[in-house]
């Protein structure tokens, strides 16, 4: 089954993000497009893992619903379950200041989680240009786009790593006791 769905958060001028949502080996993996009018440029990949891996390098989603909240504004809710630890997804957009926000919950049902990330691969050049607010910038076209982690309200901000072309996102604390959920939350903009 090949299913696609996109969520745009595209401003005035006709640039901002597409994230597309591709049914593949049996979850939803996202590509995000950087586009100026009718012109879409690729600049992430999310890596996804299989259904062997009970920790996989994203977020394992089975299930996708978009919705429209106003003209401008949508949300896609994405759920799944990889080894007995359930995982949920909330991106939404802002076309004011074309970014898409994604939070991250996984509820761990085992004595303690193993890898928690949301992984990326960059097709286009990325650095980490702020360490201490975790803001990555992506350059295509000309432009710039950027990846921030956000505040979860626990304090400390999560991870944000870059290997080569290969971009992490880690939650950094973790419960005291399990079974648990935990949060990350980051922002691209376009």
């Amino acid at each position: 089954m090949s299913e696609l769905k996109n969520l745009e958060s595209i401003g005035p001028d006709a640039t901002g993000l597409r994230i597309s949502m591709v049914w593949e080996n049996e979850r939803f993996k996202h590509c995000v497009d950087w586009v100026a009018g009718e012109q879409a440029f690729r600049i992430l990949e999310s890596v996804e893992g299989d259904e062997k891996d009970l920790w996989p390098p994203s977020p394992a989603l089975q299930q996708l619903t978009l919705e429209q909240r106003t003209q401008s504004r949508q949300v896609g809710l994405i759920v799944g379950m990889a080894g007995n630890s359930h995982w949920s997804v909330a991106i939404e957009n802002d076309p004011r200041d074309r970014s898409m926000l994604f939070e991250v919950a996984c509820r761990v049902a085992d004595t303690e989680a193993g890898s928690l990330t949301t992984t990326y691969k960059s097709m286009v050049p990325v650095k980490i240009i702020d360490p201490i607010e975790r803001v990555a910038e992506l350059s295509i076209a000309g432009r710039k786009c950027r990846i921030k982690v956000e505040s979860t309200g626990r304090g400390e901000l999560d991870e944000l790593k870059i290997e080569g072309n290969i971009i992490t996102i880690t939650p950094t604390e973790m419960p005291e006791t399990w079974p648990a959920t935990v949060e990350w939350k980051y922002r691209l903009f376009g």
